[in-house]
């Protein structure tokens, strides 16, 4: 059996979006190993960052000393090649390896032009190389496949689909001292969106929509940078906005718990796990009719148009929709684990 290895440096940030997948999968991942016999590990660069995980009993951690630029072209490369590993890239990770397959969490920056040029460059360089060199790819959306096929001209039947789940909010408890920074915001009575403020976001569409609405309360938790909803001024004299920023995950399971809707505008999203973890809290949402969203979260969410900004709250709020226990049950880190280890267990014996 040769060994397998994880990037797991993503685990060294902030354990949103693609650092959680890995996260949620490993930890599970962990507890299904035990009396397989298989070697797997997780490499990361360390430069001084603790990893965050809990202490691993079936996965070794492997720290490689190396500087930024160089770790995944040149040091983690040797140590697989070193050990005769096999490679299983969790976030978006690509090598030039062929004993590899890399889950693509999406392909943003190579249809929008939200980012540097340099960035996007740099992006496409590295997702030609998985398209070279891994012997399978992954996704976390049927939506995200069809595009990865179409730009990157990888055949349909190499591209699998793997998803994300919602089961770490079991053991968030609100933290409702989160109210106490946010005078004016009433339980029950604001819409709440969460994420980066990056462009593709869309948060512009929560500002021109609480411009029309200046009777209603609007909470974005995520970040603090302005830019992404337009003029900064502009940003600013949207009173009825409030922007607490960053926010722990105790502070995000009350603003969940206690909106009147989770609004989710993105124009773009791989898989999209916020609205999952507010139908996890019991919170109602309403999503961008855009990208994978609708194929995702099916009759369980209302739907806008991302580009409307006349959109009456009211009457999105009261549209009925169906419970959400199909979603949650399709879309689970339990199975993204187990499906994993199926994987693993093949890729082992290669």
């Amino acid at each position: 059996m040769n060994p397998i290895v994880i990037n797991g440096t993503v685990l060294c940030d902030n354990i949103t979006g693609i650092p959680r997948y890995v996260y949620e999968t490993v930890v599970r991942l962990d507890k299904l190993l035990e009396g397989t016999g298989l070697d797997v590990r997780i490499a990361y660069r360390d430069d001084g960052r603790p990893i965050h995980l809990p202490e691993l009993k079936n996965i070794r951690l492997v720290p490689l000393k190396a500087v930024k630029y160089f770790y995944n072209m040149a040091v983690l490369p040797a140590y697989l090649q070193r050990n005769h590993a096999f490679f299983v890239g969790l976030a978006s990770d690509m090598l030039m390896t062929r004993r590899s397959v890399v889950v693509l969490h999406d392909i943003r920056p190579l249809v929008m032009d939200t980012d540097r040029g340099f960035f996007r460059f740099k992006f496409w360089v590295h997702c030609l190389s998985t398209k070279w060199f891994a012997r399978r790819v992954f996704t976390v959306s049927d939506d995200q496949r069809h595009l990865i096929s179409k730009k990157l001209g990888i055949p349909l039947d190499k591209i699998g689909v793997t998803y994300n789940g919602w089961e770490h909010m079991r053991d968030v408890v609100p933290d409702e001292h989160i109210f106490d920074k946010l005078p004016g915001v009433q339980k029950g009575e604001y819409f709440y969106a969460l994420g980066s403020m990056a462009k593709h976001k869309n948060f512009k569409w929560i500002r021109e929509v609480a411009r029309r609405n200046p009777d209603k309360t609007f909470v974005v938790a995520g970040g603090k940078d302005l830019r992404a909803f337009g003029d900064d001024a502009e940003a600013k004299d949207t009173g009825n906005v409030f922007y607490p920023g960053y926010v722990s995950d105790r502070e995000n399971a009350a603003l969940m718990k206690n909106c009147k809707l989770f609004l989710h505008p993105a124009v773009f999203e791989g898989f999209g796990i916020p609205p999952l973890e507010a139908l996890a809290l019991g919170a109602p949402i309403a999503l961008a009719r855009a990208t994978c969203l609708p194929e995702l979260y099916g009759d369980t969410a209302r739907y806008f148009d991302p580009h409307d900004y006349e959109v009456d709250l009211d009457a999105l709020t009261a549209q009925p929709v169906a419970p959400p226990d199909k979603v949650l049950q399709k879309y689970s880190w339990d199975k993204t684990a187990a499906f994993w280890l199926e994987q693993i267990k093949q890729y082992a014996a290669q």
